[in-house]
């Protein structure tokens, strides 16, 4: 498998500039604004963050490559897919879906292929995610791709007036 990845909906590809307007759409609404704090939904930092992704190499060792998801149908990009590799062939994987396409199965299909992807082509051992407790439908995706929970970080966040706790979900290769 190489990239993209192809699935049967999406294509997980690299930014390009002219996925700016739909990155500052996804970015602005406040479910991500808040856990996204290094893209700001602005064309500057939107164009910073596409320039910065695409002089990484693919899925380097400590940076966050993130890939967009691209709808096969109509070649919008309907959210953000990426992976850091860590030490330890460990990595951290994450993703932000654009309020409209939420519902539709997206992130599950490319969750699943990100992690066939790291253990066949990455060689990894471990793929894990993290959340808070109050974002269910990212730890229901966690466990929909055989994610098992593994930690519950009791108040590890203040925020919007009460503190949150941190979950951490994870799958082996073996798995």
């Amino acid at each position: 498998m190489t990239l993209p990845i192809l699935t049967e909906r999406l294509i997980l590809r690299r930014f390009t500039h002219k996925d700016i307007p739909a990155i500052i759409e996804i970015v602005s609404h406040p479910s991500i604004a808040r856990i996204t704090t290094t893209i700001k939904a602005n064309e500057v930092s939107v164009k910073a963050y596409v320039d910065e992704q695409n002089t990484y190499k693919p899925f380097e060792k400590g940076k966050y490559y993130d890939l967009g998801m691209e709808r096969k149908a109509d070649g919008r990009v309907v959210g953000l897919l990426g992976l850091m590799c860590e030490d330890h062939q460990q990595a951290l994987i994450g993703w932000a879906l654009g309020v409209d396409y939420r519902g539709h199965g997206y992130v599950t299909e490319a969750a699943r292929a990100l992690i066939a992807y790291g253990f066949s082509e990455l060689r990894l051992h471990r793929i894990y995610a993290k959340t808070s407790n109050i974002n269910t439908a990212s730890w229901r995706v966690m466990e929909r791709v055989g994610m098992r929970k593994e930690a519950q970080l009791r108040e590890v966040e203040w925020r919007d007036g009460e503190w949150i706790d941190g979950l951490i979900y994870a799958i082996l290769a073996d798995e």
